[in-house]
Order: structure tokens, then sequence, then C-alpha cells
């Protein structure tokens, strides 16, 4: 007899099959670029903009069109954003020069900010308070799914048949995820209100965090002095300043500052927070891997799959308690393994002892801690803003990653020329016992800071799993 599925769970699929094609597309294409670049007869620092653009504009937009999402129904924009991805992934294929190509996955992103903006809500909305922890963990997974197949996928797909194929593989998948959104995702009936989102806040709020991104992005590549990212930071720090006035005269404003001054506000932070945790990882694995212990890159690329992995298991688990126990016990819990991985990384030196129980710690208690801390997040509003809260925390997400990257470039790169006197090149030049005692420091950073974030973590009213008010 074929088991029947509770139709809350008939949700999940085609909200995991779209968060799949989105995220794929976050690192699926990095491995395309030097392709790219070679068919197009462009730069590399031109064709990075492939990549750059769709970041770019999911992250500028994630905040306003969950807030849009609450007021014009979140499954017709999520529905909107699913059609503009596929429409704009056969655009990419088929583009004829590379700024072309740029141009479609800057609408591509629109499609994935759609999307990414709405589907935890709609999950969210969809389950009982006792089981949101479980199905957020669920979702998790599907996310670390797309995240973990991008560069294997993107790999097998350029070397088999051709980088325009990335974006054709698209289409199937995100046909099938659409005829089950129809099928399966009820409506949800659109919020009235009184007025509508200031036109100044939302420009002036996605102008400067797109801005930002760029000086985040560039800064480690192109020197933090450079004209480009002085530029950027410079007009991120006046829209931002000019998004803070317009927020003060709006009644209706794009952030409402009552609700982030709750527990919304420390959990957005935390999302931040483990994802500069996150991302420091894989950005100081490799050198260390490749350049002192001489790894090469197969051989590497396992050791950093074990974090992922460890992740991906424990979040479907840390979901399920964190709907018996509650949250905060986990995301304590969770900072505090993230800490002790750190500090075992932090003792490796060149001997890479610790690597493997460090890597495995951190991995776990990512994986606990990521599941609680979004239902904290999706808790801590009444059910007309979970777009608000679904577009936040994504937008934290996106944030964590590149102020992770940058950060962790500038502070391995500052300890490295304390050290050496020279600039941090890595490769053959790299002097490795040098740059083996600055990635362990920056690792020992890291352990304080996720300590802290465990300290953040206990302050906050125990909560259980998708509660709210």
């Amino acid at each position: 007899m074929t088991p029947v599925v509770p139709r809350r769970w008939r949700v999940f699929p085609a909200l995991a099959l779209g968060t799949i094609v989105a995220t794929l597309d976050i690192s699926v294409v990095n491995l395309a670029l030097p392709a790219i670049a070679g068919e197009y007869h462009s730069p590399l620092t031109r064709v990075s903009w492939v990549v750059l653009a769709y970041v770019l504009v999911i992250t500028g937009l994630l905040l306003a069109l969950g807030r849009l999402a609450d007021r014009a129904g979140r499954r017709r924009l999520y529905a909107l954003g699913l059609v503009i991805f596929l429409a704009s992934s056969l655009a990419c294929a088929a583009a004829p020069a590379v700024g072309w190509l740029i141009a479609a996955r800057a609408v591509q992103g629109l499609g994935a900010a759609m999307m990414s903006a709405n589907a935890t809500a709609l999950l969210v909305a969809a389950f009982p308070e006792t089981e949101r922890g479980r199905a957020i963990g669920a979702f998790g997974a599907s996310v670390g799914v797309g995240l973990a197949a991008g560069p294997p996928l993107g790999g097998l797909v350029v070397s088999a048949l051709s980088w325009r194929w990335l974006f054709l593989i698209n289409l199937p998948i995100g046909l099938i995820a659409l005829w089950l959104l129809q099928r399966n995702v009820p409506e949800d009936a659109p919020v009235a209100e009184p007025q509508p989102l200031g036109l100044a806040s939302v420009v002036t709020w996605s102008a400067g965090l797109a801005a930002l991104m760029v000086a985040l992005s560039l800064g480690p590549e192109r020197g933090w002095t450079s004209r480009t990212v002085v530029m950027a930071a410079g007009a991120a720090f006046v829209l931002l300043a000019a998004f803070a006035w317009a927020e003060s005269r709006e009644s209706q404003p794009l952030l409402p500052w009552d609700l982030l001054r709750g527990p919304l506000g420390p959990a957005a932070f935390l999302t931040l927070l483990g994802q500069v945790l996150s991302i420091a990882v894989a950005f100081l694995l490799p050198p260390y891997l490749e350049v002192v212990r001489g790894l090469d890159a197969r051989h590497a690329g396992g050791w950093l799959a074990v974090l992922p992995v460890a992740a991906l298991l424990c979040a479907p688990l840390a979901g399920r308690w964190s709907d018996r126990v509650g949250t905060r016990l986990l995301s304590v819990g969770g900072l505090l393994l993230v800490a002790g991985g750190d500090f075992l990384l932090a003792r490796m030196g060149g001997s890479a002892r610790g690597l493997l129980p460090g890597a495995i710690l951190i991995g776990v208690g990512l994986g606990l801690f990521t599941v609680p801390n979004a239902s904290v997040v999706m808790g801590s509003v009444p059910a007309h803003r979970l777009g608000l809260a679904s577009g936040l925390q994504a937008t934290m997400r996106n944030l964590g990653l590149a102020a992770g990257t940058a950060g962790t470039a500038a502070l391995t790169t500052l300890l490295y020329r304390r050290a050496t006197g020279e600039p941090l090149v890595v490769g053959p030049g790299a002097q490795g016992q040098a740059l083996a005692a600055a990635i362990c420091t920056a690792f020992l950073w890291l352990g304080w800071l996720a300590f802290g974030g465990a300290a953040l973590a206990a302050i906050q009213p125990a909560t259980k799993a998708g509660a709210r008010g």
C-alpha cells in the first residue's frame, strides 16, 4: 500500500527544486568562466561580471521583494520569479556576446531573488509550529545540495558538453518545479497595507547593498585602495545613509525597526555571522592544503567536502530536535562546536594535526546552528510579515558570504605581510611556513568570533521552533 504524503509535505518538492536551481547557479558558473572568456575572447575581469551581476541583483532586491510578496501574494511572486528565471536561463544559453550574457544573468538574478525571498515563507506557512523546525531542516539540506553539487556538476558539464548547457539544465528541473508549485502550493491571501512602500527606501537600499557587495567582492582581488573599490564603498556609505534618512520619513518603512529591536535583530545578525564562519573556512583551507601541504586540487577537494557533508547530514536532525527542545540550546551548542573546530584548526601548523576533527566539528556545529537560527528568524514575525523575514534572512546570508570572504582575505594578507614583509600571492612563490602561521592565526580569531556568537545566542529568549506571536 502506497503511503499517503501529508498535504503540507507536498509543498516541499516544488520549493526545494526551485531553490536547488537558484543556488546551483551561484556556484556552478564559476568553473565555466575560463571557457566563457575563451569563447568570447574577453578578459577574465569582464567575464567575472557573469557571476557578480547575478549575486548583486539577488542581494539588492531580496528584502524589497520579500515585503512586496507580503502585499501581493507569495506564491504568485514565486511563480513569476521561476518563469523569469527559466526564460533568462534560455537567454543565457543563447547569448551571442558577453554583454548579452551579463545582462541575461542580471535578469536571472531578479527571478532567483523572487524565489529566494519567498521560499522559506511559503514553507513555514504550510507547517504547524510543532513541525516547522523539521521542515526548515529538510529545506536547508536542499540548499546544501544546490551549493555542494555546483562545482562538480559545472566541471562535468563544461568538460563533456559546453558551458551553455549549464543554463539549459535549469529548464527541465524548473518546469517540474513550476508544475508542482501550481498543483501543490496553495495561494496565500495578499495583505492590504494603507500605503505603498516608499520608492526612495527601495532604491537606496537595493543600490546601497549592491555597491557594498561590489566593494566587498573586488576588495581582496584589486586591493582596498583601488579606485573601483573606494568608489563602490563611498557610494554604499552615501546610499545606505540616504536609506536611513528615507526610512525615518516613511510611515510604512521597508525594514520595520520595531521588529528588529526584538528577537529578529539578533537572529538576523547571527545569520550573517554563521555565513561568515562558513565561508571563512572554505576560503582558508584551499591555500593551506595546496600550498602548505602540497596536495593537488582533487585531494584538496576531498578534504573540503568534509564540512558541507557534515552540515548537510546534521541539518535535518537539528530541525527535528529544535521542534522538541527549542532553538537556544542548539544555536549555542552549534556555535560552540564551530569555535572548538576553529581552535583545533588554529593548532595545525605545518602538520595538519587536527584538520579532520576540526572540519567535522565546524560542519556539525554549522548544521546544528543554522536550522534553529532560521526558525527564530521566521518565528519572530507575525504571519503577515513572513515575506519580510524570509527576504531579510536571505539578504544576511549573502552579505555574510561577501563579508566573510573579504574579511578573511584581508586578515590573512595582513598577517602574512607582517611576517614576511611581502604581499601574499597564493601559489608556488608563497612562503609555506608564514602562510601556515597566518592561516592558523586567522582560525584563532574565527574561533573567538564563533564563541562571541554563542554568547549572543545564549542571551536570547528560549524559543520553540517556528513559534510566533
